[in-house]
């Protein structure tokens, strides 16, 4: 069976089009058709239901697609580890993000990743859902705070710091805050996550208080929350990597500086996640030490 032929089905099942999938690969759309008509007449069985308009999988090519989409990411992985062990990376490395890490940390600095390993293709994917990265397939996942599984080797990234931070405009016309009980007589933004909405954590030496808080607004990405925070809506405590630029350039400041500050939990850091492979592919294994020597707050 031609596997580039199963490889195009992959792609046109993910595009649900051929032209779409043709521009990608700049062919023809009627050779992208034929081909998987090719793969349907191989395998006696129809994958799409094609109209002039829509291209839908049928139930047997939405499971043909979950078989053989592993099997190719495998023969993929072979291929690398037997000829790529030593030699320049390429390929394919698909990676999951935070939406808000990924477009105010990552996206800046991938333009030097590429000048380096121009035969690198990352397919990264931004959400704040928590995806399964065996099961869907990702070599590696960037992930925020505690690790729930132990299974998966995981290296530390970065190490992150809460920042309580409005806008010049909100303090100007807010009553003053001069310890963390003050916070109350603010409208407060919050992360919408248990470990976020129901209290704030402040540490100052041997000292530490808790303060209870019921926010008026809770969104789960920090860019949305830092959007709110600069159009003055309230006070918002958020990490380091998302503020440092606005904190320079004081579109934000910092409260309570002196002290430092945290949901309910003050080990925050950002981890690189992968699994347990004996044999990590190399285009993988760049990206992550790219990633390691690249991520920094200051």
């Amino acid at each position: 069976m031609n596997l580039d032929n199963i490889q195009l089905f992959i792609l046109v099942y993910k595009a649900k089009s051929f032209a779409s999938v043709a521009k990608e690969l700049n062919v023809a759309p009627s050779s992208v058709s034929r081909a998987i008509a090719g793969l349907e007449e191989q395998l006696q069985a129809r994958l799409f239901q094609r109209t002039t308009r829509t291209l839908t999988p049928t139930q047997l090519g939405e499971n043909y697609f979950h078989r053989v989409e592993a099997l190719i990411d495998e023969l993929e992985l072979a291929r690398d580890e037997v000829f790529n062990q030593n030699s320049e990376p390429f390929g394919k490395v698909k990676v999951t993000a935070s939406t808000s890490f990924g477009q105010k940390v990552l996206s800046p600095i991938l333009n030097g990743f590429f000048d380096r390993y121009p035969k690198v293709r990352l397919d990264l994917v931004l959400s704040d859902t928590q995806v399964n990265v065996i099961d869907d397939r990702f070599d590696l996942a960037i992930r925020h705070g505690a690790l729930r599984d132990s299974s998966m080797v995981a290296k530390k990234l970065i190490d992150v710091n809460y920042v309580l931070v409005a806008s010049p405009n909100y303090l100007a016309r807010s009553a003053k805050i001069e310890k963390p009980r003050d916070i109350l007589a603010h409208r407060l933004i919050s992360f919408a996550y248990s470990s976020f909405n129901t209290e704030w954590n402040f540490k100052k030496d041997e000292l530490l208080e808790t303060i209870p808080i019921e926010p008026i607004l809770t969104m789960t990405t920090a860019s949305a929350i830092q959007k709110s925070v600069e159009s003055d809506t309230g006070i918002a405590l958020l990490p380091d990597w998302a503020v440092k630029d606005e904190l320079r350039t004081k579109k934000l400041i910092s409260i309570l500086p002196s002290w430092k500050v945290a949901g309910k939990d003050f080990d925050a850091s950002i981890w690189l996640v992968y699994p347990s492979r004996r044999f990590l592919p190399v285009k993988t294994r760049a990206f992550i030490d790219y990633l390691l020597n690249n991520v920094k707050v200051v």
